[in-house]
């Protein structure tokens, strides 16, 4: 298969975790950033990651590769076994993607405006900030989110909460990442979130 990604796409990475924990063999296509006709071409949209199977299927999002990648190499798994915590994790993943991950994605757009609303950032912020204890009390006692192995809600939030523990790179110019960076003080306040980061970052990426 052939995934199609861009350099530090934080979605990207979701589907290199999850190919390496399955040890899925991959063909990386590196996509400029500034010219995504080749993902246009086959999906009709411009975001990253797409994959494309040898059989010319084609899947675009993250986690429904993740998902599509469950489905055709179940072990080691991903998902709990039991129809009920799987659709727990479901439902962490569908609030991550359509809820957490607003308020960053709008103080980017604002930052980009000729003259950003100061007060609108700040209320962003504060709700960004709110929800890191959630995550917290989530990891108490344990050390993946949604249960007692690494699986898919780790995945889907590990490579957006890296950014309040792990530096950023030189060369990441990405403005959402730099709102993340400087919006998630995790380190030294969220010892819990923070294990975990270390914990997620130490393993392998396809």
């Amino acid at each position: 298969m052939r995934v199609y990604r861009v350099p530090y796409s934080t979605n990207v990475e979701r589907v290199a975790l999850a190919l390496a924990h399955k040890s899925i063999p991959v063909d990386w296509v590196d996509v400029d950033p500034d010219d995504r006709s080749p993902v246009v071409a086959l999906t009709g949209q411009d975001l990253v990651p797409v994959m494309q199977t040898d059989h010319g299927e084609v899947v675009a999002d993250s986690m429904r590769i993740v998902s599509w990648l469950e489905r055709r190499r179940p072990d080691p798994p991903l998902w709990p076994a039991s129809l009920g915590r799987r659709a727990e994790v479901d439902v962490f993943i569908e609030w991550f993607n359509k809820v957490w991950k607003l308020p960053p994605n709008a103080m980017a757009a604002e930052l980009a405006a000729p003259e950003p609303d100061q007060q609108r950032l700040h209320d962003l912020s504060d709700e960004l900030r709110g929800w890191l204890h959630l995550f917290e009390e989530m990891l108490d006692g344990r050390d993946w989110l949604m249960g007692e192995a690494f699986g898919a809600a780790d995945i889907c939030a590990f490579p957006f909460l890296k950014y309040g523990v792990l530096d950023l790179r030189p060369d990441d110019t990405d403005p959402f990442h730099r709102v993340l960076g400087e919006h998630l003080p995790i380190s030294g306040a969220f010892p819990e979130i923070e294990a975990w980061v270390h914990r997620v970052d130490a393993l392998p990426r396809a």
